[in-house]
């Protein structure tokens, strides 16, 4: 078993405007020996097919994560979800701490907040980058998902956060925040673009350290990573620009 697997999927069609290179070109920059694994649309037509049961249920985009996670679970210790709209600006230190059972990011920004059900803005985590070191979260989750995603308006965000507060952390589960305390992992420097800034090769925002920005907002925000008419300074767009067509060679191999 290896430590550490990042994972995605994507279709072919959303492959690049969605940002999916610069995700991959960022974070290989910065973790050039933790294994990303990028599902593409072979295999994702033998997942998302509305002709296929699983676990009872039919399968969409809005609840596959978890099974594209145990995909991986026999081959890896720890399995992080990473959204392809995301772009690594720093090393994720957090993640690769083993202090927790279940990680997540928080969502509560300063562009669009949710709750649900006994779960505050405050609370609320964002599934952009969702991490778990025990296989059965990913089960779990899968069951509430392919039950109730249809209740809830965002869906697989909001089963995820009912099936840890609810669930998970009620029973024991050590949940950690990544960037509760300090620092951004994903979507809680949306809307703070303009008052990001570099220091010393550091991507910062109110005086914290940006290791991860989620672009998020959905298809109305696509393309992404249009860095040039995202509010980043001229500094700034052009460092994450350098990060996204940042290049390596690369091996591939079967699991």
């Amino acid at each position: 078993m290896k430590p550490y697997v990042f994972y995605t999927f994507v279709s072919d069609n959303y492959y690049t405007p969605v940002g999916t290179p610069g995700l991959i070109n960022s974070f290989k920059y910065f973790h050039p020996d933790i294994p990303l694994v990028i599902f593409r649309q072979d295999i994702i037509d033998t997942i998302i097919d509305p002709k296929k049961r699983f676990m009872g249920g039919s399968v969409n985009w809005l609840n596959a994560k978890p099974i594209f996670a145990k995909i991986l679970v026999n081959h890896f210790d720890c399995i992080v979800n990473i959204d392809a709209d995301s772009i690594v600006t720093g090393k994720l230190d957090e993640v690769f701490k083993d202090d927790y059972d279940i990680g997540s990011v928080v969502n509560f920004n300063d562009f669009e907040n949710v709750s649900v059900e006994g779960v505050t803005e405050q609370m609320y985590l964002q599934a952009g980058l969702i991490a778990s070191r025990k296989p059965e979260f990913w089960d779990i989750w899968m069951a509430r998902s392919l039950k109730d995603n249809w209740k809830y308006r965002c869906a697989e965000n909001d089963t995820m956060n009912l099936v840890i507060y609810e669930e998970l952390v009620p029973a024991g589960w050590k949940l950690k925040v990544f960037d509760k305390e300090k620092d951004y992992y994903g979507c809680k420097s949306l809307n703070r673009e303009k008052e990001f800034y570099l220091k010393d090769d550091s991507l910062m925002c109110r005086g914290e350290y940006v290791k991860l920005y989620h672009a998020a907002k959905g298809p109305r925000n696509m393309p992404k990573f249009q860095f040039d008419k995202m509010d980043f300074t001229p500094e700034v767009a052009t460092y994450l620009k350098e990060l996204a067509s940042y290049g390596r060679s690369v091996v591939y191999d079967h699991l």
